[in-house]
């Protein structure tokens, strides 16, 4: 087992790191291990694992897109120096995250590509199972992409000396590409219920696709996309259901219940466990082990949730805010005590793990869950129709919310109703904020429905915003940030883009 692990990795960083020289002396003997590889069902199993163990790497969701991608979504704040193009939304195309990044989320595509190439003609009784597993991860992989950065080169096919210089493709091209990809994989994903928990299955990819057809439709609010959307959506309604109590679900004993649609795994079954996550958030001595705090909720971002709901339970379960105890029995005063300094912001809470070790986790992120998907149609179904029918999606939503630990029924947030159609278009956008800060939303919410929301709901509304304090940026007024730049790297080692090829504004 540990033979195959290891060549899986040579494969990933050979296709990744090294140069076109190094690459080619290894392509002999990474070719005949491929074979070995795929020739024995625990072979094809490990290949998976090593798919998820890319995907869930430091370089793309074990940190990168919670240290560079939440500040840069206009939502958080980080301290950290190399971060600071990101947090003042001047992205940087040399950013050390953003080139760490894009190499990750390339290499995590070239192992779904080398799994796909050597499964298609497999007679494995595995074969459609792993295949559906690849296209997912291709698929989610590219759907990042072409949001992050619009078109992108597609890579289909293993890495070798042909395809590592390859030109843009368009947006119109990858989006292509990612719903193939999606609808592959639920034809050949099992359904709820019939595979591992913490693996995806049909619905997962139902979901995916509903968010792909909804990004297409609030380009221009086409109706089609939106029908497409709630047609994929509503595949997944009823299949899964919400946890009792809202703060349970970051509980790192409560893992893969029944509200997961999609959790990417640490720590467990051979899966990565080299993740920042739980440095970045949690705030300095909050436990006796070492931590950076780095990335924190932007104060008006605490605000909105205080001011619309006044006792919410997801606030306490959320934030860390007013002040806290450090290790030492110390306090330190925090957002909206404090407003200057490093420490003039709350905390996100949604991270904590008193088992953390300093250096790997065990504590899964959660991808996808189901409120995320009744959120989901609720804005699609207002949308479609108005909010006549909407109103019961996000009222199971807010129900949950209420409901504290004791089973007993909080005032805040209320049910909805009485609502005009513009009224909950808006309102829908910052429920989701609520209630899913911090878990990777943030960028796609806030751009998704076009520059001129991005520029009220994030631009305008933190620039304005009487409590900023002497570590805030006044963020600039620019289309730019709708897209990040192409790394500097790939500017440099790819000959089929040049500057002239590079996003707007950078």
């Amino acid at each position: 087992m540990k033979k195959y692990i290891a060549i899986i990795g040579i494969v990933t960083f050979c296709l990744t790191y090294v140069g076109c020289d190094d690459y080619l002396e290894e392509d002999y003997e990474t070719f005949f291990e491929e074979e070995q590889v795929f020739s024995t069902e625990q072979g094809v199993e490990t290949a998976i694992n090593g798919l998820y163990k890319s995907y869930s790497g430091p370089g793309y969701h074990g940190s990168s897109i919670h240290t560079f991608i939440a500040p840069v979504s206009g939502k958080f704040f980080s301290n950290q120096g190399a971060s600071e193009d990101a947090t003042s939304l001047n992205t940087l195309p040399n950013n050390t995250w953003l080139t760490r990044m894009w190499p990750q989320m390339y290499a995590t595509i070239n192992v779904a590509n080398t799994i796909i190439f050597n499964m298609e003609d497999s007679e494995l009784p595995n074969r459609d199972i792993t295949l559906g597993q690849a296209y997912f991860i291709r698929a989610a992989t590219y759907f990042d992409l072409v949001r992050y950065f619009g078109g992108v080169p597609i890579k289909t096919l293993p890495a070798n000396i042909d395809s590592l210089n390859t030109g843009r493709s368009s947006k119109e091209d990858v989006y292509s590409l990612v719903i193939s990809d999606f609808e592959k994989a639920k034809l050949m994903l099992p359904s709820p219920g019939e595979y591992l928990s913490d693996r995806p299955v049909k619905t997962a990819a139902n979901m995916f696709l509903a968010k792909v057809y909804m990004t297409l439709a609030g380009e221009n609010n086409d109706m089609a996309m939106w029908q497409a959307a709630y047609d994929e959506a509503i595949q997944v309604y009823g299949q899964y259901s919400l946890v009792p109590v809202f703060e349970s679900l970051y509980d790192p004993s409560n893992e893969n219940t029944s509200e997961a649609v999609f959790e990417i795994q640490y720590g467990a079954n051979g899966a990565e466990r080299n993740s920042d996550i739980i440095r970045t958030y949690t705030l300095q001595d909050f436990f006796d082990y070492p931590t950076f705090g780095r990335v924190r909720p932007n104060k008006e971002v605490y605000d909105q949730h205080a001011n619309q709901y006044p006792g919410d339970p997801r606030i306490e379960a959320t934030f860390i805010y007013d002040s806290y105890t450090k290790v030492n029995g110390s306090t330190q005063n925090l957002y909206p005590i404090q407003i200057n300094g490093n420490n003039g912001y709350t905390g996100l809470k949604k991270y904590l793990d008193p088992s953390f070790n300093g250096s790997t986790t065990s504590r899964n992120m959660l991808k996808m869950r189901y409120a995320d998907l009744l959120l989901m149609l609720a804005e699609i179904e207002n949308e479609l129709n108005g909010p006549s029918n909407a109103y019961q999606y996000v009222n199971e939503v807010l129900t949950r919310a209420r409901t504290q630990a004791d089973g007993t029924q909080a005032a805040e947030p209320a049910d909805w109703s009485g609502m005009a159609q513009d009224e909950f278009r808006n309102r829908i956008m910052r429920e989701r904020q609520y209630e899913l800060l911090g878990e990777n939303h943030e960028w796609f919410d806030t751009r998704r429905r076009g520059y001129e929301y991005f520029l009220e709901e994030v631009i305008e509304t933190h620039n304005n915003f009487s409590n900023l304090g002497n570590r805030d940026y006044i963020y600039p007024v620019s289309v730019k940030n709708m897209l990040l730049p192409i790394p500097s790297t790939e500017l440099s080692n790819n000959t089929e883009i040049s500057q002239a090829d590079q996003n707007p504004g950078y």
